[in-house]
Formats: structure tokens, sequence, C-alpha cells
């Protein structure tokens, strides 16, 4: 700001100057003056200086603390407890992440394969255990996922804050090297990176809780079908199997009496 007062106040000096110093022209015995030049130079000095008040008054700063009125209170990033006796590996991973996947598997039950029973199985069972099967592992693979993306984002946690921290005491700067036209385009356009890159991990966290919520559907549905399923077949099959089964009694006890 000082120096463009400066450099205001030096052109109009000139311009006052060269307006009230003009060489007067001599027509014969007469000296001669412009006066439309005269009110020219004027107005232009005029109006300079009625542009250095107006960037004085729009340079001002607000009469506060900015650094104490508008500082914002963020919750510090909390560990998890790793004094555990055995959850200790997927605590870790919370943590620092586990992009492997290896600590959740060290903390739930084992998946057998069971490729190799398929063939004795009938074919409407085959397909039963193909579909909880896949439920099982579209979970499993979720859930490592949702684990990965937590411990890393909780590692990065304390960064992303204390770069929020340094933005915020650059935004209340009253220093003039932080407040010229460059500087607010360079704070804007910072801020604007970060808000994009936290959004981005925010969408990550919100596909995670659809992901979930899709398992849970698929897990109802999976049950729900089951059930149809057996109620369809105990109506289709149900009066004939009673029917074959009382008659079988029936004859059994009879050639028992028989006996």
């Amino acid at each position: 700001m000082t120096s463009v007062r400066h450099h205001v106040w030096r052109a109009s000096a000139t311009v006052l100057i060269l307006a009230l110093c003009t060489t007067p022209v001599r027509a014969q015995d007469f000296v001669v003056y412009d006066p439309w030049s005269v009110a020219q130079s004027l107005i232009q000095v005029f109006n300079l200086v009625r542009q250095y008040t107006e960037m004085t008054r729009q340079g001002q700063r607000l009469p506060v603390d900015l650094a104490s009125r508008y500082r914002g209170q963020s919750v510090a990033w909390t560990l998890q407890d790793l004094a555990s006796l055995y959850a200790e590996p997927l605590l870790k991973a919370l943590n620092i992440g586990d992009p492997s996947g290896r600590a959740y598997t060290q903390v739930v039950h084992a998946l057998d394969v069971a490729t190799d029973i398929l063939a004795r199985m009938p074919t409407d069972q085959q397909q039963r255990l193909r579909t909880v099967y896949a439920t099982i592992e579209l979970a499993d693979g979720i859930a490592k996922r949702s684990i990965d993306q937590v411990g890393a984002t909780r590692a990065i946690g304390p960064t992303t804050l204390q770069t929020i921290r340094v933005m915020e005491q650059d935004a209340a700067s009253t220093l003039d090297a932080f407040n010229t036209e460059t500087a607010l385009l360079n704070k804007i356009n910072t801020s604007s990176v970060l808000g994009l890159r936290l959004a981005d991990q925010s969408n990550q966290f919100l596909l995670n809780t659809v992901e979930q919520l899709l398992i849970d559907t698929t897990r109802k549905r999976n049950t729900e079908a089951g059930v149809l399923d057996a109620t369809i077949y105990q109506w289709r099959y149900g009066q004939t199997y009673g029917a074959d089964l009382f008659r079988n009694t029936a004859a059994d006890m009879d050639s028992w009496r028989m006996r």
C-alpha cells in the first residue's frame, strides 16, 4: 500500500506541475494560455486522488483480531489402544492401514474352500452354497478395504490438521505480504485444493458405507429368498410328501402287527 501511495502522489504532482508550468505561447505581444489543457490536467489530478482514496478505503483491514475472533477448533486425531490380547493386529491396522488385509484375516474364522465337495452335492444345494459363499467373500473384501482406508486416513490426519491450522494463521495474518492480490488468490486456491482433497476422503468413506449397506441388503435378501423357497417347496410337495409318509408309516405298522 505504501508503494501505491508513493506512485499516485508522484504522478499527481507531475501532472499538476505540467499543468501549471506550461510554456506560454506568444502571439505578437500577448501571452496565450490553453484553458482546456489546464482543465484536463486538473481533472486527471482529481481522478488520481479519488482513485487513491478509494484504494486506501478498500485496503483497510477489519478492526478486530482475526486470529482469535474467528479461530476454529478441531478434534485431535486419536489412535486405537493396542492393549488387547487378540485384536492387536486389527487395531494396529486401524491406526496405520493394512493394504494386504492380513490383520483382518487374523481375527476372523478362515473360510474353507468347498470346490472338492460341490460335485457330491445336489444341484440346488450347490447354488445355495455358491450364493452364501460369494456373500461372505464380498463382506471380507469390503471389510479389508475399509480397515485400510480408515487406518491410512488416521495416519495422515495430524498432518492434514496441521495444514489447516497453518492456512488459518495465513488467512488471519496482518502482514502486507500476506494481503496482496496475488497472496489472497494463492490462499483461496490453496484452500480450494485442500477442500477437494478432504471431499475426496469423505466420498471414499461414504462409498464404504454404501458397500456395507449393499452387503447387509444381500444377506437379508438371501435369507428371505431361502425362507420363501422353503415355503414354495412345502406348498408344492408337502401334501404329497405327507401323504406318502403317512401311507408308508401305516403300512409299516400294519406289517409289524401282522408279525
